[in-house]
């Protein structure tokens, strides 16, 4: 009988020892996971699909190489919706976001105190469009013309405002994105004289037109960025946006990491060492986060040509530069807190 009890307490020690040794393992596990998760930042990116998306693209690819221990969640937004981009900007829906200097400029205005400017990083890409027909800009006075992705974006803001310089006056409406505007432009019934758009749908029409054989054919007119600022060819128009401060604050380390990143990626993506690279990496984004299946050749042919300009630089560095173009050209007077600090 002692012999069965002393057996029994020796199964039940085995049994008491091999659970303790099992949830030792799932508290090891569970700690090695916790620790792995520790190392790591995620910061969460705002991004339309237009110049933004571009240098932010090659950084999320990179990331592991560029910045060990932070990676980048991107959260799309559509294309010229201000009022999606506003409700993610308020409900602070990610740490940064990447948008129109303009436009966050006006949310700053409006109450959204949130958000601060961490620097511009294109500084051109919006260009007018003209059936090959038009042979000045002279002739679009009076007509009507498609602003692409919405009026009152700053596509059409800086068209605005470089027509009236040429004395041109034209009535603009909304053309977004996608198979309708591409329907009406190639249809020679419904196809306008001319459109303003940034890149890269600027190429992906160019080269639609000439994959597809359209019948109404449409040639870059006027850089739009040169008119409007004729000394430098430039003007503050896409930015990266702190949108979560509070976040951001609490990883300064990591967010200067990432902002270094993203500045790398900057320079990478204007570099024309790396057009084959970029040019795949950004078309397999845009087909991923946004269902876009151009072809890397439309992005090899946007990067190979002068219709874009991308070069980081700090929101302190160009607050002077940022506060003029945008009154001179949007007619938005930029806040002071815009350019706060935050890290």
């Amino acid at each position: 009988m002692k012999h069965n009890s002393f057996s029994l307490f020796l199964h039940m020690l085995s049994v008491s020892v091999f659970a303790l040794l099992f949830l030792a393992g799932i508290a090891g596990e569970l700690r090695a996971e916790g620790g792995k998760d520790d190392s790591v930042t995620t910061f969460r990116v705002i991004t339309p699909p237009d110049p933004n998306f571009i240098p932010m693209s090659v950084l999320r690819a990179k990331a592991g190489e560029w910045m060990p221990g932070v990676e980048v969640e991107l959260v799309m937004v559509p294309s010229g919706d201000p009022s999606t981009m506003r409700a993610m900007l308020y409900s602070r829906a990610a740490d940064f976001a990447l948008f129109s200097v303009p436009g966050g400029s006006r949310f700053v205005d409006s109450g959204i105190t949130n958000l601060s400017l961490v620097g511009v990083h294109v500084w051109k890409g919006v260009h007018l469009l003209a059936q090959e027909s038009v042979g000045s800009v002279r002739e679009l006075d009076g007509q009507r013309l498609i602003a692409v992705p919405a009026v009152m974006t700053p596509s059409h803001m800086v068209a605005k405002h470089a027509l009236h310089l040429e004395g041109v006056n034209a009535d603009f409406t909304s053309g977004r994105g996608g198979p309708v505007l591409m329907a009406r432009l190639s249809s020679p019934g419904s196809a306008p004289l001319g459109f303003v758009a940034p890149e890269p749908m600027v190429s992906i029409i160019l080269r639609r037109q000439q994959k597809e054989n359209w019948p109404v054919r449409y040639k870059v007119l006027m850089d739009l960025q040169a008119v409007a600022s004729p000394r430098t060819g430039e003007t503050p128009l896409g930015g990266l946006w702190v949108v979560e401060p509070g976040r951001v604050r609490a990883n300064k380390d990591a967010a200067r990491t990432f902002v270094d990143g993203f500045r790398r990626a900057v320079d990478y993506a204007d570099d024309p060492r790396h057009v084959e690279e970029v040019a795949d990496i950004v078309s397999g984004a845009m087909k991923e986060v946004y269902g876009q299946r151009a072809s890397p050749a439309v992005y090899r042919s946007m990067l190979k040509s002068p219709r874009l300009r991308l070069d980081f630089r700090d929101a302190r560095a160009v607050e002077k530069v940022v506060v003029k173009e945008l009154k001179r050209i949007y007619g938005v007077v930029v806040d002071e807190k815009v350019f706060r600090s935050v890290f």
